[in-house]
């Protein structure tokens, strides 16, 4: 009996769902005009409307007096009169995203005060008048990105007390005055990436105390004198990469003690100072990749004791200081990857008992014995390495054992060193990124796509053949000593198999073919053997199930 009344609701909700939000696509003025019932619209989505002479005239949705949300996008708006927006009291968002507007305007007689969100992208403005938004006295979110923005005028953001996000990306600003920002109190999200900025002068967010994150990235700025500011004491996220910084100013973060993520990338610094990163106490993620890092003093990194990332890849590292992780205890990636680095001081990470990743892939490393002098109470299996793209030519396995992952691939290995001990059953934890089919069938189709091991002799680059024989050490006596076979297995690795196959340089097609062939008639003899036990062993059962039916036909006969 309810599922009727509850059908009736549910249809009435959705019939007023339909009337709340309207959306016209390649429609004109005139089909705008002949819209019906537009008091219960809420939401209006005009996409690619062909509007007359490509403006929107005065009061035009005056009837509209119900709109939360209006979205008028790609249709090539070249202005709005001066009273186009009249009428909208209760609009609290409005898009002219995708249009070619060259100039800003206020577009009502009487203050739009429920408009919170105001979205001007990708048009064609060039500079933002003075009192430009006073007729938004309540907006939140304002987003001026991708336009041709050339120039701010002073009090250009008026009465926008409550604005809280700002977009100004991807423009064309060369310059942040110290008036731009002012009023903005309650400022905490602002971009300015992708721009043209050369300079930004002293107490330009000296007013904007809530300011959190602050983009700056693809810009031309050399230094950061702008930090020091009181307005960016609270500011957590900074963003400066890809801008020309060649150096960073002693004590040039000591204001931003409440900062948690900064990247420096993409610039050209040569050296990190002892004095560098002082004041960075919160600091947890730090980017300063693709750099051109030569140097980093012993007590660079000791301030960013909460630190828990770290990236200095792509620089120009030859060696690290012995103590230089030794004040980041909460770090638990780090990538020096793509350096210079020949080796690594065994107490550099003697102290980070929360490492999870180390990528250390594409330096110049040659032995890497530091693996053994990790901090005790580190979790190795949650730890993941990466030592691909190096010098090494032999490592000590057993040290490597109880680790998540250890990638090693595109290394030079002494091929006496393979032959010692790949021909065993590597841990499942290494990881050489090549494919070695360990063959225990013996299928032609496997011996044709057996694949080697690169390794040097010398300077001689050589391949190996791995082949598992694993299946013929199995196959041992029934009156052998398990109890001491169990013991051995214990070890490392299983024991060295019977057969020691010697190398095989790449270019010796004809002794891998003798090989090959000579093992494919091997597998074939053993394939014959074991069918033709499987036939006496059918035959034996066959003859027996005869004699016991016999038997019994024998003994029905007699009763």
């Amino acid at each position: 009996m309810l599922a009727k009344p509850l059908l009736l609701l549910l249809l009435l909700y959705c019939a007023a769902c339909h009337t709340q939000s309207l959306q016209l696509i390649n429609c004109n003025a005139t089909q705008l005009q002949a819209v019906r019932n537009v008091t219960s619209l809420t939401t209006l989505r005009l996409h690619n409307c062909r509007l007359e002479q490509q403006q929107l005239k005065n009061a035009i949705f005056l009837r509209f007096n119900q709109l939360l949300s209006l979205e008028l996008e790609h249709s090539q708006l070249n202005s709005l009169e001066d009273y186009a927006l009249h009428g909208l009291a209760r609009l609290q968002h409005l898009s002219l995203a995708n249009n070619n507007l060259s100039l800003i305007k206020a577009w009502s007689e009487q203050p739009l005060a429920a408009l919170t969100s105001l979205d001007i992208s990708f048009n064609a403005l060039i500079r933002l008048p003075a009192h430009g938004f006073e007729q938004y006295p309540n907006l939140q979110l304002l987003n001026l990105s991708h336009n041709r923005i050339e120039h701010l005028e002073p009090d250009c953001f008026h009465n926008l007390s409550h604005l809280k996000h700002l977009q100004l990306h991807n423009n064309h600003l060369q310059l942040i005055a110290a008036s731009y920002f002012h009023g903005l109190h309650r400022l905490s999200g602002l971009g300015l990436q992708h721009n043209q900025l050369k300079q930004v002068e002293a107490a330009s967010f000296e007013s904007n105390t809530h300011l959190r994150s602050l983009h700056l990235e693809q810009n031309l700025l050399a230094d950061l004198k702008f930090l020091k500011d009181a307005g960016l004491t609270r500011l957590v996220h900074l963003n400066l990469s890809r801008n020309s910084l060649e150096q960073l100013q002693p004590s040039g973060f000591s204001k931003n003690f409440e900062l948690q993520a900064l990247d420096l990338s993409y610039n050209k610094l040569k050296e990190l100072q002892n004095n560098s990163f002082i004041g960075l106490e919160s600091l947890e993620r730090i980017n300063v990749s693709h750099n051109s890092l030569e140097h980093i003093a012993v007590d660079a990194l000791h301030p960013l004791s909460a630190v828990f990332q770290l990236d200095l890849s792509y620089n120009r590292l030859k060696t690290l200081p012995e103590n230089l992780l030794h004040g980041n205890r909460q770090l638990k990636h780090i990538d020096i990857s793509n350096n210079q680095l020949s080796q690594l001081h065994p107490g550099l990470l003697q102290q980070l008992t929360h490492l999870t990743q180390l990528n250390l892939a594409r330096n110049l490393l040659n032995e890497a014995s530091w693996l053994q002098r990790l901090a005790p109470g580190l979790n190795r299996l949650a730890l993941r390495v990466d030592l691909s793209s190096n010098r090494l030519q032999s490592l000590n396995l057993s040290s490597l054992l109880f680790f998540e992952q250890v990638q090693l691939s595109d290394n030079r290995w002494n091929c006496s060193w393979l032959v010692k001990h790949m021909l065993r059953t590597p841990p499942t934890a290494l990881n050489f990124a090549r494919s070695w089919p360990m063959l225990s069938a013996w299928s032609v189709q496997q011996l044709l796509n057996i694949r080697g091991i690169d390794c040097f002799d010398g300077q001689q680059n050589r391949s190996i053949v791995l082949l598992d024989v694993s299946a013929a050490r199995q196959q041992t006596p029934p009156d052998c000593d398990c109890k001491s076979s169990q013991e051995s297995n214990i070890e490392l690795y299983t024991l060295t198999p019977p057969l020691t196959w010697p190398r095989i340089r790449t270019d010796r097609f004809d002794s891998r073919s003798v090989i090959i062939w000579m093992l494919a008639a091997i597998a074939l003899a053993f394939a014959g053997l074991r069918w033709g036990q499987r036939y006496m062993d059918r035959k034996e059962r066959s003859k027996k199930l005869k004699e016991i039916q016999d038997k019994q036909q024998l003994i029905r006969v007699e009763a």
